[in-house]
């Protein structure tokens, strides 16, 4: 989630005015491109202020209000179009009430409508305001032109990938568990079920996978029965695996049919008695355990290397491409090669939020540094270690039982002060340090948002206090916020109750309060006469701090607290470009994290500053020198302001592999300067 920039509303529009203006344009304000709707992300509208009617060297005031009379952040653009009107940005976030908004412009006129002489007691003040209604969609597509005020960073790498012989334990790619363990169903009403295993595992693949169990041995109550061809059998897709006990699938419904009897009414045709049956559906809440089941589900492939057969790949990474207003719905890359005049098409891709922490190196192009599947991905991309505490060991391991794909965080029994943690560490408290291997390259004022998936419990029985970490990112000139000096803390977690013997569920950390930060006004030269600054003079920063909205249904699995798997999503603005890590920093309590990944932030409607793309090259030679050109588009398929080239790059470029027995040369091949092969004719 986006940092909330939020607007205050100016006590100058509750004052009366001299002139009201409501139609569309106005000869003091020149307002253009007003939108008739504001849709999710950045809108925009246009003012050029008349300094023949407008008092100069006095400031232009904009408000933007919702259907409650709140307001909305806008911001002045230090950007004018070719024609000098300076462009206004109207940011709408998912949560903005829909319904009719106001966009209200205010300024100090110098006479009137017609030429006529403003009165003595309205000179000097602001004396007119012009309005305009408008209708707040955010749930609508951003279609607003893009506009970029700077032009954006691009850097273009060539990767060689060699094709891989991909295969599987299970022989295919398809893979069956069959009458392994027992489950048991539950549905509580709305959203997805749940069915829990005993005597067996789920495992990350199953996620996507086929569950047919063909006969769930449920009882309707009296009076329902089955309708003509229905079963009791039961088949649903793996929505999610929570954890090696727990999946989610779709309720399980039954076409049932139903008998009534009809009682005697004045009026009534029917006879009272009379019978008949009603076709319904019938949500089942509960059946099993049951051992008749399969899951058919797709095997994770095992890659090797070895066919020396390799394609070249352009890897993009984007920086600074958040427009002042629109959305970047696509990139479209052209390429040209030295050795010829005109451009062609190499990629038109959907922009996408992309996990930064990933092994671009990799032989499967981007390895997920957070996607704890095995523990080699723990061995290979994070390090750990025991800081002020001489002989401890930080322990580190891959784990399915609390939530699927997890780094498993224990040890902290072994710090002598954990017991008497403060809230402010001094340099000298003991804690146990994972951290990531590499640094992920990150940019200045680029936003991005750190995503996990975490929960906590007890280190052991004997365990007093609750369950503490802190999370920090580190990196070159990142600055330390604390006396441990190693970079930024982004959140501390803490477990609310006093001692946690079982899982803790989300819900009760403690201190997840968003911080305000206060936003100054923007000092910039006046363009038309309007001083280029928010309008907003108070407006704010919020930092979020706390979990989406994007949750389960807590599980209760053995009558205990169970899981509420909420992602926390907390934002961070670097102030330089750096290589940055990501620290967990744990004091107390073990702790597990799944599902770790560093994105541009982003939100509906808006775009992240920072992403990449990666797609195959096929180069006219090879060792050829490429010229690359990138597109930016709205949902309209309109191309913004600027267009971004990089040019004179190397590149190998693939090399030509033959395989399989029905090629054929049918003309001729010549090999160096000497050689000809002629092919049938």
């Amino acid at each position: 989630m986006l940092q909330r920039r939020v607007g205050t509303l100016r006590p100058e529009f509750n004052q009366t005015v001299l002139i009201n203006q409501t139609q569309f344009d106005s000869t003091y304000f020149r307002p253009d491109d007003i939108p008739s709707e504001l849709t999710s992300g950045k809108n925009m509208f246009k003012i050029y202020g008349n300094n023949e009617v407008l008092q100069p060297g006095t400031e232009i005031l904009i408000q933007v209000t919702d259907i409650n009379g709140n307001p909305i952040y806008h911001h002045v653009n230090n950007f004018v179009d070719s024609t000098g009107r300076v462009v206004i940005g109207v940011w709408i976030y998912p949560e903005t009430p829909p319904g009719l908004g106001k966009i209200e412009i205010m300024g100090v006129a110098t006479q009137r409508p017609g030429g006529r002489i403003i009165p003595a007691n309205w000179r000097g003040r602001y004396n007119i305001r012009w309005t305009r209604e408008v209708i707040i969609k955010p749930d609508e597509v951003n279609s607003t032109p893009i506009i970029f005020q700077t032009v954006p960073g691009v850097k273009v790498f060539e990767y060689e990938r060699e094709y891989l012989t991909q295969t599987y334990i299970a022989g295919s790619s398809i893979a069956n568990q069959t009458n392994k363990g027992q489950l048991t169903y539950i549905y509580s009403g709305f959203g997805d079920a749940t069915i829990t295993i005993a005597g067996a595992n789920f495992s990350a693949s199953h996620a996507g996978g086929l569950l047919n169990i063909t006969d769930t041995g449920f009882t309707l109550p009296s009076g329902y029965f089955l309708q003509d061809g229905e079963n009791l059998s039961y088949s649903s897709y793996i929505s999610q695996v929570i954890n090696n006990t727990t999946i989610k699938v779709d309720p399980y419904v039954l076409s049932v049919q139903s008998t009534f009897v009809t009682n005697f009414r004045p009026g009534n045709a029917s006879p009272a008695g009379t019978g008949g049956t009603v076709n319904s559906a019938y949500p089942v809440t509960s059946f099993g355990p049951v051992s008749n089941y399969n899951i058919e589900f797709q095997q994770d492939a095992i890659y090797a290397a070895g066919s020396t057969n390799s394609q070249s790949f352009a890897s993009v990474t984007l920086k600074n491409i958040d427009p002042i207003v629109g959305k970047v719905h696509s990139i479209k890359t052209l390429m040209k090669s030295h050795g010829f005049a005109n451009y062609t098409q190499a990629s038109h891709e959907i922009l996408q939020e992309r996990d930064l922490l990933i092994n671009v190196g990799s032989s499967l192009a981007y390895d997920r540094m957070g996607d704890y599947k095995s523990q080699e991905i723990i061995d290979t991309f994070w390090v750990s270690e025991s800081v002020n505490q001489p002989g401890a060991v930080t322990h580190c391991k891959h784990d399915d039982s609390q939530m699927i794909s997890s780094l498993l965080i224990s040890g902290s029994t072994q710090l002598s002060a954990s017991t008497n943690y403060p809230a402010i560490p001094t340099s000298t408290d003991p804690f146990l340090k994972v951290a990531t291997k590499t640094g992920v390259e990150i940019y200045k004022d680029n936003e991005y948002q750190l995503k996990f998936k975490v929960t906590a419990e007890a280190d052991t029985i004997d365990q007093v206090k609750s369950s503490y970490i802190d999370v920090y990112i580190s990196g070159s000139g990142i600055g330390a916020t604390d006396p441990r000096n190693i970079g930024h803390k982004l959140v501390t977690l803490e477990t609310s109750n006093a001692a946690p013997q079982y899982v803790t569920n989300v819900s009760q950390f403690v201190g997840l309060t968003s911080q305000i930060l206060s936003a100054g006004p923007i000092n910039a030269p006046a363009i038309n006469g309007i001083p280029s600054r928010d309008a907003s003079i108070n407006s704010s920063i919020a930092l979020p701090a706390g979990f989406s909205s994007n949750f389960v249904q807590s599980l209760n699995p053995n009558s205990l607290p169970g899981i509420d798997e909420r992602l926390l999503e907390v934002s961070y603005t670097p102030t330089l470009d750096t290589d940055a890590h990501i620290i967990f920093a744990v004091t107390r309590g073990k702790w597990y994290f799944s599902d770790v990944s560093l994105e541009g932030a982003n939100d509906y409607g808006f775009t992240p500053n920072h992403t990449f793309l990666e797609f195959p090259i096929q180069t006219p030679q090879a060792d050829d020198v490429l010229d690359f050109k990138f597109e930016f588009y709205n949902t309209q398929g309109q191309i913004a302001n600027i267009t971004l080239t990089t040019q004179s790059l190397d590149f190998v470029g693939s090399n030509t592999y033959i395989s399989g027995n029905n090629n054929v040369l049918s003309g001729s091949v010549s090999i160096g300067n000497g050689i000809i092969m002629e092919g049938f004719r």
